[in-house]
């Protein structure tokens, strides 16, 4: 994919300034000077958009894969697999995987995401089918949550975070069918035939979601109240040269604020939220990495209907999940940021090298 929008970019690139040398110039001889300058001013734009459009596909993969996917498979993964489970090797070709019920484990029996590379090579036995699983339902529900929200703000006058989280329990069956999607196998139902019936999920997942909202509302505002105190500006002022020492020193305490919160708070509540969803998984599906529908007891996985009996409680979907399971979510939390950050520099030295090179261009003629 990435090699043909860089043929295609090159492409039009070279007819772009061949077309334009031949307008200026139809016996083919060098254009003026000025006609040089304009492509040269147009050029950096068009070097600029072929990069950003290669950028796009692992793009995905950063902020989708790595920050929505590999989380959430860590978070409903047992580490002690139950005895039905059959491994299946991770070098499996693409498209290889069984369609039974199956684990896919490492050699040495860790669990599949206590590894990022493990994690990456369980996603792509099924290729970029499995690696970007759950991304169209994934966008389909963003694009309605945020439909949904300005409708019932503008025509209800509540505050936008109220609104947000009224769509967000309106359409928590498409959230739900998003981590069914993202913990089985590729399958070639369409995704709207994952949801389950709302009153059912409704039930199991109205006050997790009001928790994981208070959590995320609160890991903004309280940052923000205490950037008010101490007098941090929100925004930067005209001329930050003047006090940035002092800006930065503010922000300190507020960046760890944030982060406190965002682990102890956010975190939490979404690992509840993805395992009281994954509860709901109907005991036809199989998943892509050990998971006890049982969650140790607490529920019996053969019923699905309305009743507390057949949904994980909150407390249950914290006390099953054991310090295994947290210690190694960090990990995974840490290391996909490790992921973002290179992404960041190699996306920034790529653009900042092209900007030298089409500068150094520029400066000879």
């Amino acid at each position: 994919m990435l090699h043909h929008i860089a043929a295609v970019g090159g492409s039009l690139a070279k007819r772009y300034i061949e077309d334009g040398m031949e307008v200026n110039d139809p016996s083919g001889s060098n254009p003026p000077a000025s006609n040089d300058e304009a492509i040269l001013a147009g050029l950096p734009l068009a070097i600029y958009f072929i990069t950003a459009l290669l950028f796009i596909y692992p793009a995905i993969g950063v902020y989708y894969t790595a920050h929505m996917v590999f989380p959430t498979l860590a978070m409903i993964e047992d580490p002690n697999p139950p005895p039905e489970y059959t491994p299946v090797p991770l070098d499996a070709q693409e498209g290889s995987a069984p369609s039974g019920e199956f684990e896919v484990i490492e050699a040495n029996g860790k669990p599949i995401t206590s590894s990022l590379r493990a994690t990456h090579r369980l996603l792509w036995v099924w290729g970029q089918e499995g690696y970007f699983r759950g991304l169209v339902c994934g966008l389909i529900t963003i694009f309605c949550t945020v439909i949904l929200a300005a409708f019932i703000t503008v025509y209800t006058f509540l505050p936008h975070f109220v609104g947000s989280f009224i769509a967000t329990v309106l359409l928590t069956q498409l959230s739900t069918a998003w981590v069914h999607i993202v913990i089985t196998p590729p399958s070639a139902r369409p995704w709207y035939s994952r949801t389950l019936p709302f009153r059912y999920v409704f039930q199991a997942t109205a006050l997790p979601l009001l928790v994981h909202w208070a959590a995320s509302v609160v890991a903004v505002e309280i940052p923000r109240l205490l950037a008010v105190i101490i007098g941090l500006p929100l925004r930067l002022p005209e001329n930050p040269d003047d006090n940035m020492g002092m800006l930065l020193l503010k922000g300190i305490p507020v960046a760890a604020l944030a982060i406190l919160l965002y682990l102890f708070a956010v975190i939490p509540a979404q690992v509840i939220l993805r395992r009281v969803q994954a509860s709901l998984l109907p005991p036809t599906e199989d998943t892509i990495v050990p998971f006890d529908r049982s969650f140790k007891g607490k529920l019996d996985p053969a019923v699905l209907g309305g009743g507390s009996e057949t949904f994980l409680t909150m407390r249950d979907a914290l006390t099953t999940f054991g310090r295994e399971g947290w210690t190694r979510l960090v990990k995974m939390y840490l290391k996909v940021f490790g992921i973002t950050v290179a992404f960041y520099i190699v996306v920034f030295a790529t653009f900042a090298l092209e900007g030298v090179i089409v500068w150094l261009l520029a400066g000879r003629q």
